[in-house]
């Protein structure tokens, strides 16, 4: 009888050893996969900010002077030079199609690659308080951005507002982020301050971010995002990939898990693409695509 009570614990124990390690694998996977995603497009939406910032300020002047991200073989075309005809100045940038080889896109000034079209809207002088920048990308325009080997398409709306002559807000709505882990929804509100200016141009300039966010991961599941220590993006070849500095809490609406992510875990501020997911006091390091 002994004997079989303790096998019968013993199975009991092996029982609730292995849901434990069950349980720990499914929210270590829940964890990284809204993490993964909303980094995704905090990043990808955040990048289309820059393209408009470089080429408003200057009405692509830094392009034909060479120090705009933008590449010699983007074709920048103006198709509305007027702010007098009630509908602001129009402009778009091609970069051309995504390439079947690597790198799959055209190599910019800040170290990141892009392929496709993005069109913007300037309502007014874009240094002027009040003004209003519009960047819309549908599927049609096929934009692509990445690192060159892994690439991810965005579309939706953007909407950038200057407030102060150092920053602005933004709204992303329909905003959606598509790459070989699947696709993501996003929509966003968030005030973007340049905190260092490096001169003309955007390269070495230095922005913090902060805001709220909310979408669904590539398995359809539904998360909020909340900035709790400004997201810091240096724009610069290897930095702006993605954030230098920055937490933010992440709340998976079905399950209710609370996520938090560092993407400067080793305090150092490193241009890594490396951050940091911790849920239940576990904390789980993963690469941003």
């Amino acid at each position: 009888m002994k004997k079989l009570n303790l096998m019968f614990a013993l199975a009991i124990a092996a029982t609730m050893f292995l849901f434990s390690c069950r349980k720990d694998k499914i929210e270590a996977l829940e964890t990284i996969t809204s993490a993964e995603d909303n980094s995704t497009a905090e990043s990808e939406f955040t990048a289309a900010f820059d393209l408009g910032d470089d080429v408003a300020s200057s009405d692509g002047r830094l392009k034909k002077a060479g120090i705009s991200i933008l590449p010699s073989v983007a074709i920048l075309t103006i198709t509305d030079s007027s702010f007098t005809d009630g509908n602001g100045k129009e402009f778009n940038i091609d970069f051309g199609p995504l390439g079947t080889t690597a790198p799959l896109g055209k190599l910019c000034g800040d170290g990141r690659y892009r392929a496709g079209k993005i069109n913007f809207t300037l309502s007014a002088p874009y240094l002027s308080i009040g003004s209003v920048l519009s960047i819309s990308i549908s599927d049609n325009d096929k934009f692509y951005g990445g690192n060159g080997a892994q690439m991810t398409q965005i579309s939706g709306t953007k909407v950038i507002t200057r407030t102060q002559a150092n920053q602005f807000t933004v709204a992303v709505t329909n905003g959606k982020a598509t790459n070989y882990n699947g696709t993501v929804t996003w929509a966003a509100n968030r005030t973007i301050t340049r905190i260092s200016d490096a001169g003309p141009g955007l390269l070495g300039d230095v922005f913090e971010i902060s805001g709220s966010a909310s979408g669904t991961n590539r398995k359809g599941e539904a998360f909020t995002v909340t900035i709790t220590v400004p997201l810091k993006k240096k724009v610069d070849v290897g930095c702006a990939q993605t954030f230098v500095k920055g937490k933010l809490t992440l709340k998976n609406t079905d399950s209710g898990k609370e996520i938090i992510i560092d993407y400067d875990p080793f305090n150092n501020e490193a241009c890594d693409r490396v951050a940091k997911a911790t849920i239940n006091g576990k904390d789980h390091i993963y690469t941003v695509r």
